[in-house]
């Protein structure tokens, strides 16, 4: 067992599989039956080893079993824990849990997600509320498309900061890794895409862009099977899984009021914005909408749609699907327009760089959906608002077409960890 008895660093406190951890931690949190008090009055002391008596009562204890690691990134790392102590009232017992589909073995457990950030925060808990994750956690209102934050807490004797959460049993690049070519039901696909969309729209409405959107960010939880309708007129049902979806990991998140200019890097590349790969500082929600379309065009043809090697092979790949920006378009039958858009703003910020777009129009055998599926919470991005949002192969086009007219809302990554985990295999 970890103990708070005399000073360790970081390194100090590694998480072992079936060993609790037990620590002291800020803020002091006291729950009871009707009654929540968080006290941040600690953030002006400052905190030495052993903590004095006279700031025992600022802190409290937070203790937790490890069970499994289910990711570990450049900035933090995540394990599925068995919590020992209280939450804050009413919080639901997760899916992983309280399904069917559950896993016999968590049957007696109360299963959280622990999130250990890996740098040190010296400044104390003072400086980890500055933290611009845990403003959005605590600013967002809660909603069912997006992954809850149970607490968040200090250990001063490593400095170090935890997240607790909802715990889920994957994410979408995992599902789709897992599905090995096997296109999901048409339903599962407008399930996903409602409960995304869902989520996204909260996030905006609340007054923030995630920035950080892609499939690793979308984490899924199977509830068992079910028979979704057809998207072929008079096919017969198709039976696929059933999954909650939530979206998670807010340390990119902004808020939309906040001034620019932002950082260039956001994102993975395959999800990133245009404008974002032509170096704009100065970008909004739109960016979460361009990385929503990308990620549904994956989900449908279980391939990314656009896997630039590079920010400028980035560009090619994204012209030649969508055609380059220009003020002569090409018609198709129906009318609509074919080709990148006008998208000014686009051609400056190239220009700027010393940057062509090629001279390409958008691929006539790729099928495009339109932009009015989008939720009015969501603005269109510049460059597709023309014409379209999601591009899907022309395997999928028709029953793609037939699965976002039946939503309900209108409206191998660089960066995949390899160490994450997932149960969708069970």
């Amino acid at each position: 067992m970890y103990e708070s008895s005399h000073p360790r660093r970081a390194s100090s406190y590694p998480f072992t599989r079936r060993a609790p951890f037990v620590a002291i931690a800020f803020p002091s949190l006291t729950i009871t039956d009707k009654v929540v008090q968080c006290d941040d009055t600690n953030s002006t002391f400052h905190i030495c080893n052993p903590i004095p008596s006279f700031l025992t009562g600022l802190a409290s204890s937070r203790s937790f079993t490890p069970l499994k690691a289910v990711g570990d990134g450049n900035f933090s790392t995540v394990w599925l824990c068995d919590w020992h102590g209280a939450l804050l009232p009413g919080t639901p017992i997760p899916a992983m849990q309280s399904t069917p589909a559950s896993r016999p073995e968590y049957a007696d457990k109360r299963l959280v997600a622990v999130k250990r950030i890996k740098r040190q925060w010296e400044g104390g808990w003072s400086e980890c509320t500055r933290l611009k994750e845990l403003i959005a956690l605590r600013e967002i209102p809660i909603h069912p498309n997006i992954v809850p934050l149970y607490d968040c807490f200090l250990v001063p004797e490593t400095n170090e900061l935890f997240f607790v959460f909802e715990p889920m049993e994957g994410n979408l690049y995992q599902l789709m890794k897992y599905r090995k070519g096997r296109t999901l039901a048409g339903g599962l696909v407008a399930s996903i895409f409602r409960q995304t969309v869902s989520g996204l729209n909260h996030i905006h409405t609340s007054g923030f862009f995630h920035r950080d959107l892609k499939p690793e960010n979308i984490l899924v939880t199977t509830t068992g099977l079910r028979e979704y309708s057809s998207t072929s007129p008079g096919g017969p049902p198709e039976r696929d899984v059933e999954v909650v979806i939530k979206i998670t990991d807010f340390g990119l998140a902004r808020k939309t009021t906040s001034r620019p200019p932002y950082t260039e890097y956001v994102s993975v590349r395959w999800y990133r914005a245009p404008e974002v790969l032509l170096k704009s500082r100065d970008y909004s929600s739109p960016v979460d909408m361009w990385a929503l379309g990308v990620i549904m065009a994956e989900l449908l043809n279980l391939t990314p749609l656009f896997p630039g090697k590079s920010e400028l092979d980035q560009m090619y790949k994204i012209a030649a699907i969508l055609g380059s920006p220009s003020d002569e378009h090409v018609v198709d039958a129906p009318s609509a327009v074919l080709g990148g858009g006008k998208w000014i703003h686009g051609r400056r910020l190239a220009h700027g760089l010393g940057f062509q777009f090629p001279q390409v129009s958008s691929r006539h055998e790729w099928s495009v959906l339109g932009m009015s599926l989008m939720t009015p919470g969501c603005r269109r991005h510049p460059w597709i608002s023309l014409h379209c949002s999601i591009a899907v192969c022309p395997a999928s086009s028709s029953s793609a077409s037939r699965i976002c007219s039946d939503t309900t809302p209108r409206h191998a990554s660089p960066a995949r960890s390899a160490s994450s985990t997932s149960t969708f295999g069970r």
